[in-house]
């Protein structure tokens, strides 16, 4: 039996399935439009840009992998994504208050779940031994 649990495997598939979104958006866009910025400040700018967008698919491998520091990781960057979006409903023109409320919920249930005693068993703090050998 596989001793992941099922919370662990959504939350990982959706976090790497976000950091996948987030690369294709980059992607298009670069490709679409026109961005009105000199070579020299792009170069300066996507690698940074492609660094945030891939870090919810390296938390989500993280998980995957039953890491508990990727597990504090989500936690950590669902409760600041959380906070950031109770302060954005402040704003007088929001385009969708109800998907904003979506979000806070889901980040709600994200933390919820990898706080559960259940979840936290499953994780473990020793370093994992990943090797291209078969020994």
């Amino acid at each position: 039996m596989d001793r992941r649990p099922l919370a662990v495997q959504v939350i990982a598939i959706y976090q790497i399935g976000f950091s996948a979104f987030l690369l294709g958006l980059i992607v298009w866009q670069i490709a679409t439009h026109h961005i009105h910025a000199t070579w020299q400040e792009k170069i300066i700018v996507l690698p940074f840009t492609f660094i945030i967008a891939i870090l919810p698919g390296v938390l989500g491998f993280g998980l995957w992998m039953l890491d508990s520091a990727a597990r504090l990781g989500v936690i950590f960057f669902s409760l600041l994504h959380a906070i950031s979006e109770i302060a954005y409903l402040g704003h007088a023109h929001i385009p969708s208050p109800a998907f904003t409320i979506l979000r806070i919920v889901w980040d709600g249930i994200i933390i919820l779940w990898l706080c559960h005693s259940s979840v936290r068993k499953a994780f473990r703090w020793q370093p994992l031994n990943l090797s291209l050998r078969n020994t």
